[in-house]
């Protein structure tokens, strides 16, 4: 077996993260161009909460930033494991921030979730008031209908029946 090449995965224990933090800077560079895009989404729905297609824009971010959270989360994960193998102490400072950004990271996940799962209610509230301002509409009509038409022809015909 001397001199034999040995195949498989190769894992590295050692304290390098230098990867790592290249695939984290990564992740939070294109969670950065997602977060931008959806305040400019958030900013117009203020404007026309109605609009389908901006509710539409929003989902789709939504779901892209639960993806990239969801990476980032991974990463930090296995950031911590190269940390605890390579025996750096826990009570250290990077430790410890790293520890903050993966509670940080799995709560905003958690949001982004919660709030992917509440477009689907707002989606439905909005085509609610859609009908609903139709509705309006047609009971105006109808009401309009009643005191120009339907009255004036009852009038008549009671004066044309004495």
């Amino acid at each position: 077996m001397a001199g034999g090449n040995v195949k498989g995965i190769t894992i590295e224990f050692s304290g390098d993260t230098s990867k790592l933090d290249k695939s984290l800077r990564e992740v939070t560079k294109n969670a950065k161009g997602i977060d931008s895009e959806l305040r400019k989404v958030n900013r117009a729905l203020k404007f026309n909460p109605g609009s389908v297609d901006l509710w539409r824009q929003k989902q789709t971010l939504l779901t892209q930033k639960i993806s990239e959270t969801q990476r980032k989360l991974e990463l930090l994960k296995q950031k911590q494991k190269n940390m605890d193998a390579s025996g750096v102490d826990k009570a250290s400072a990077d430790y410890r921030e790293l520890q903050r950004d993966i509670v940080e990271t799995e709560s905003k996940l958690k949001h982004f979730k919660n709030e992917l799962k509440g477009i689907g209610n707002v989606n439905m509230r909005a085509l609610g008031e859609k009908f609903k301002s139709v509705g309006d509409k047609m009971t105006n009509i109808g009401k309009g209908m009643t005191t120009k038409v339907t009255l004036p022809r009852a009038a008549a015909g009671t004066v044309a029946a004495k």
